[in-house]
């Protein structure tokens, strides 16, 4: 039996349980309509199915270029956690029948997608009477205003134009789909509240739908509160030694490489080895350097140095020819000033005319002379940057976009720095891009946008008087909303952001900048100067029947009206305590970072001026 036979024996069985199971919960048709419709069910299913799996089950890499490899042959499944619990990947499908509302979350490169995909797989090979609708969320960003299910309906009547929402109905009111929704993180920020709105809406309406969503982590899960949080571990020792030993290469090498990271280098470098994307990196760079790099900058330098000069991993030194004919330094500006154009409208996936045009666009920030054809070609075909994604192109890893972009905003010596910078730290606050930077020149981004941005920020805080009506405002200033949650045993005090626009809350987002980039002075200062005091329940009971009262979700809206006794009761519970002590805590960052800078300028000026 080949392959496609076999699929279409496995696609039929799963579709003909579906389909029975539908219509033994569907009342009150006719038998003529009832056949009618089980006949466009099955059809529409079964191709849906058998195109998705065909498109889903195989996938090109940065070791497979030429052509797509089977999922199965290189994936190794990465376990999850819920909470202080360890799940493992096989037993992944029954907690979401179990819950049947799960967010799937993972940083970069820990392989949320090809999970989701693997969990799509999975569900179609093992048969059963639920069929999996795997949704990769970028392309709403380009579908206009259509939401979840207007998007799925374009899918499926361009496979089978006879069918009906209707149709789709049935079988999302009886809780035989499974909808992945892939990619939470590439929605464009002014779509992010609209969507989770309507995945609410669809939660209530069909009681019975489940849903997975996969995105990097992001807070505004918290607030999701029907759905289950499951993290992305990991890979511990093993697994990194199965992916790697599942990986064509360079037979020599890779037994080399599998012995190394047996001894130490897993170990001494676990940070970047038990991160699929960054492992599979390592493997690639080992052969042309010694010593896998500590910083990440120098690591993903090492890495597009490889792709750049090098080969099919697999045709020992063969090297394409570059159709751009451009030089290594002026290749990665090119490639630098691409990320950027393509970063600042948010743009992950390309059409055959998009990815051209903002070629184009970079060439000529360059001041570069080549056709963007050719440079969009060596992206492609040379240095795999770019891969080819349906009918059109995607970064073969968003982190690479963000990292080249950390690279243009280092290079760039333009007058408006500060505003560049500005602008892109807040397109996506969740992205790498800022810590990049950081990690690439702390010194820089500090003196031409941190300072900066710090003092701006204190300044306008203390333009509000210190009064109820001023400190409350000052909240407001940052802050959409303000909610009381259990964790962990103890009642804690959260300050919400539900607006649409980033910009319109930048503040709040900056101090989620500084968390990540001082990390260790934040947690210390906040170790110190604890914020979350418990609640009293008197003051729990009034806050919690304040927002019951305001706001669905059980958060109070700063952006009405509030009365006197709504303020004091915010300031009196502490919320005020909490503002002003990340105030203190960017204060004395600028008195630190001044400190600093001031004694390297007087050290230039004693030990290479004097």
């Amino acid at each position: 039996m080949s392959e496609a036979e076999g699929m279409s024996g496995l696609v039929s069985s799963l579709v003909a349980g579906f389909v029975k199971t539908v219509f033994e919960g569907a009342g009150g048709m006719g038998r003529e309509a009832n056949d009618k419709l089980k006949v466009i069910l099955e059809k529409s299913f079964s191709k849906y199915l058998v195109r998705s799996y065909e498109r889903y089950s195989k996938t090109k890499t940065l070791l497979y270029r030429d052509q797509p490899v089977r999922l199965r042959d290189f994936y190794v499944k990465t376990d999850l956690s819920l909470g202080q619990e360890r799940v493992e990947a096989e037993n992944f499908y029954g907690e979401v029948v179990r819950y049947r509302k799960v967010v799937v979350s993972g940083t970069a490169g820990t392989g949320k997608s090809t999970f989701c995909k693997s969990l799509f797989l999975d569900m179609v090979e093992n048969g059963g009477e639920v069929v999996p609708i795997f949704v990769e969320l970028r392309h709403l960003n380009s579908a206009g205003s259509s939401g979840i299910i207007e998007f799925l309906m374009s899918v499926m009547t361009e496979i089978e134009p006879a069918f009906s929402r209707i149709q789709l109905e049935y079988a999302l009111r009886l809780g035989r789909v499974l909808l992945i929704l892939d990619g939470y993180d590439e929605l464009l920020v002014e779509r992010r509240e609209e969507f989770y709105q309507e995945v609410l809406k669809l939660s209530n309406q069909y009681g019975r739908l489940m849903v997975v969503v996969s995105s990097r982590p992001d807070g505004c899960f918290d607030s999701w509160e029907e759905f289950y949080l499951y993290r992305v571990l990991p890979l511990d020792k093993e697994k990194a030694k199965s992916l790697i030993g599942k990986l064509e290469y360079d037979r020599a090498v890779k037994r080399k490489f599998l012995e190394d990271l047996d001894d130490s280098l897993f170990d001494k470098h676990q940070s970047f080895a038990s991160v699929p994307l960054l492992l599979t990196m390592m493997l690639m760079t080992y052969e042309q350097i010694a010593e896998i790099p500590n910083k990440i900058h120098l690591f993903y330098e090492q890495a597009f140095l490889t792709l750049f000069n090098k080969h099919d991993s697999l045709k020992s030194l063969y090297k394409r020819q570059s159709m751009s004919k451009l030089a290594l330094d002026d290749f990665k500006k090119a490639l630098s000033s691409f990320a950027v154009v393509s970063y600042v409208d948010a743009k992950y996936y390309f059409s055959e005319e998009e990815v051209v045009t903002y070629a184009r666009k970079a060439i000529g920030l360059c001041g570069l002379k080549t056709k963007a054809e050719d440079f969009v070609h060596d992206l492609v075909s040379n240095v795999c940057v770019l891969q080819r994604d349906g009918l059109g192109y995607a970064f073969s890893h968003r982190s690479f976009q963000e990292y080249f972009t950390a690279l243009f905003l280092v290079g760039y010596a333009g007058a408006n720095k500060f505003e560049l910078i500005d602008k892109v730290a807040f397109i996506n606050h969740r992205n790498d891009v800022i810590p990049m930077v950081y990690d690439i020149n702390a010194d820089l981004l500090e003196k031409e946008w941190l300072l900066p941005r710090l003092n701006r920020h204190v300044s306008n805080m203390q333009l509000f008087p210190d009064t109820l009506e001023g400190q409350v405002s000052m909240i407001a200033s940052m802050y959409d909303s303000i909610s009381v949650r259990l964790h962990e045993g103890r009642r804690l005090i959260y300050f919400g952001i539900v607006g649409s626009d980033v910009r319109d809350n930048s503040e709040a987002f900056f101090y989620m900048i500084l968390s990540r980039l001082y990390s260790k002075d934040w947690s210390r200062f906040f170790s110190r100067n604890r914020w979350d005091k418990e609640l009293s329940e008197s003051q729990e009971k009034a806050l919690n029947d304040l927002f019951k009262k305001k706001n669905v979700h059980g958060s109070l809206d700063l952006t009405s009206d509030l009365t006197l006794k709504q303020k004091k009761l915010i300031v009196e519970a502490g919320y005020l305590e909490r503002f002003v002590s990340r105030l203190e805590f960017a204060k004395g960052k600028i008195k630190v970072l001044e400190r600093k800078h001031k004694k390297k300028q007087a050290d230039i000026s004693e030990f290479l001026l004097g």
